[in-house]
């Protein structure tokens, strides 16, 4: 089935696709803008890369479809094996597939090409009337993939991209505590480096785990940010659980955001706090 996105010749005098690439920005075509590759920044969240098959029309000369997936600071999980990239062919993207990304940067990043085995059995990517077009649908991306064999056709294998945080794996009881400090730590590393994105991604985790830390930490920097309702809600967890710094700062809050009677309770309970 043919897509959005027919099959042009391009003119002879113009050159194919990937020698118009000089990086991973788009270039134009028949109006439309043409990338060599998608790339996402996953930062120091394990995350989980779904890809889904939506079409495949492999043209003569084409035997296999797929897309290639890239880690640029970290890996991917596969069959228990650490791997800077693997390609995913189209039979194994049918149902939908699940890649699991491990970060060891705070700037880790994933990168997706089309790939396809011409003829011979090689593998083949970059090259010819290669690139994709990139659309949105709600919750997900749709990548538009042209092989390089023959003139443009982004029909050829259109692939829905989702992506997640992965769940955390349970942690045993004797272990949560050294894995929830490890997490904190390594947030407040990042946000001194100015990674602020990242520092909350990890305090997020740690709270999470009950460290009271970092989900004052969080809230603080919700706050900055103007975000009173991630504040409030960061600063409860703590001050639920006896956090003398996250009573002070609900109280603010809650006053700011015109809960006055409520602000004047904790208020009282730190004042009592700070007695004892």
């Amino acid at each position: 089935m043919r897509g959005p996105y027919p099959l042009v010749d391009l003119p002879t005098s113009e050159p194919p696709l990937a020698d118009r690439y000089d990086s991973a920005d788009p270039v134009t075509w028949n109006g439309a803008k043409v990338y060599p590759m998608y790339s996402q920044v996953v930062g120091v969240s394990p995350t989980t890369v779904t890809l889904k098959m939506r079409s495949s029309a492999p043209r003569p000369g084409v035997r296999s479809l797929g897309m290639g997936l890239s880690v640029d600071g970290g890996h991917v999980l596969l069959g228990g094996r650490q791997l800077r990239g693997v390609d995913v062919w189209s039979d194994a993207m049918f149902g939908g597939i699940d890649l699991q990304v491990c970060p060891t940067s705070g700037d880790a990043a994933i990168a997706l090409t089309p790939v396809w085995v011409d003829r011979t059995d090689a593998t083949v990517s970059w090259s010819g009337n290669y690139g994709m077009l990139i659309t949105r649908e709600r919750s997900l991306l749709v990548l538009h993939c042209s092989t390089g064999v023959g003139p443009p056709d982004f029909s050829e294998l259109v692939v829905e991209i989702t992506t997640a945080l992965t769940p955390l794996p349970p942690v045993a009881p004797a272990d949560a505590g050294r894995y929830r400090d490890a997490l904190y730590e390594l947030g407040v590393a990042m946000h001194g480096r100015g990674e602020e994105s990242q520092a909350c991604q990890l305090w997020t985790q740690a709270a999470t785990f009950g460290h009271l830390g970092a989900a004052y930490d969080l809230g603080v920097v919700r706050y900055r940010q103007g975000d009173l309702a991630a504040a409030e809600d960061c600063w409860r967890t703590a001050a639920d659980h006896g956090d003398i710094r996250a009573m002070g700062g609900l109280a603010e809050v809650l006053e700011r955001r015109g809960n006055s009677s409520e602000a004047r309770v904790w208020r009282a309970a730190l004042a009592a706090e700070s007695e004892s």
